[in-house]
């Protein structure tokens, strides 16, 4: 072979290895609105899946959730993120069967 071959063959080589490295789960589906460590009860499960839901992001393809991918998939997620850090996500658990007592908010945070 000539030098020109193998140049060829290393650049593809290199450009499959760098397009397979893995996708971390915060640029798949965007921070993780949930301190860790700290279990989530069913009431708050339901009520952030209620909120994906209710954004659309469950009619989106794995594919889609690149950032660049669409448009309308990123204004969903900033939805979901919005309403999930917000008071409609304490509404929503209350709504689901949970009490005050949310592992994912301040504890100041309090009902009214």
């Amino acid at each position: 072979m000539n030098r020109k071959h193998l140049i060829a063959i290393a650049a593809i080589a290199f450009a499959g290895a760098a397009s397979s490295a893995p996708v971390s789960q915060e640029d798949q589906f965007g921070a993780q609105p949930v301190e860790q460590g700290q279990p989530l009860t069913r009431a708050e499960v339901v009520a952030d899946l209620n909120l994906w839901n209710r954004a659309g992001l469950n009619q989106f393809e794995a594919a889609d959730r690149t950032p660049d991918a669409d448009p309308a998939y990123q204004m969903r997620l900033a939805q979901y993120q919005r309403e999930r850090s917000g008071p409609e996500y304490l509404a929503e658990v209350q709504r689901v069967g949970g009490g005050h007592n949310v592992a994912g908010m301040a504890s100041s945070t309090t009902m009214n």
